[in-house]
């Protein structure tokens, strides 16, 4: 076995073990506020231009770090959906709502299997992954079945870390052209490409119409 590749299955054993005993701390870590200096969440969402009132799941929302800026963008008529397959991933949700006042009313949290991320069927303007995509199995099933959920025009978002450095070294990663061909593949086609973040890509796409 080659070196590199001996040292990818050490450090993947090493983030098991970790993950397993910490995933908690892990959530509550995704909300430190020294990440915004590389992933500029205010910046996302301002190229997103989301509407007030939208509707718009947070898929796989960790800590909730999108959540709340998500929650403020569509406004009190709006609705976040934070879904996540990990109940200790709205836990924290729940623990960072509470240092803020309260959760907001426009946001629900949603418990989903790794099959289905159980949203209102056509009752969503967008749906917004961070991080996620490396994480999704039989991915081309699971982003065909998230048309389902879109409303006609609604758009799916997808940042995912560039395969570089640690990310490639723990699989945390995803090829921006990998993510294309899959979401093409998927019947989708993309609609905007945002080059401003520097260690992830940040593509937006829509449902191809037949």
């Amino acid at each position: 076995m080659a070196k590199g590749a001996q040292v990818r299955i050490a450090a993947l054993l090493l983030l098991s073990l970790v993950a397993n005993g910490c995933t908690e701390t892990v959530y509550r870590g995704m909300n430190d506020p020294a990440r915004d200096a590389w992933q500029r969440p205010h910046a996302v969402i301002q190229s997103l231009d989301i509407a007030s009132g939208s509707r718009v799941a947070d898929l796989g929302a960790g800590g909730g770090y999108f959540t709340f800026p998500l929650a403020q963008a569509v406004g009190p008529e709006g609705k976040i959906y934070a879904v996540d397959i990990d109940e200790r991933s709205l836990h924290v949700i729940r623990e960072e709502a509470a240092k803020r006042g309260g959760l907001p009313s426009n946001v629900d949290l949603i418990l989903a299997s790794p099959e289905d991320p159980r949203l209102p069927q056509n009752g969503v303007d967008l749906i917004f992954t961070c991080n996620t995509y490396h994480h999704l199995s039989n991915r081309a099933v699971y982003i065909r079945s998230l048309a389902r959920y879109l409303r006609p025009g609604g758009r799916l978002v997808i940042i995912d870390y560039t395969p570089s450095g640690w990310a490639w070294l723990f699989g945390h990663a995803t090829a921006k052209d990998t993510v294309r061909e899959e979401l093409a593949a998927a019947g989708y086609r993309l609609v905007q490409d945002f080059p401003i973040l520097e260690k992830q890509h940040f593509q937006v796409f829509s449902v191809s119409v037949p």
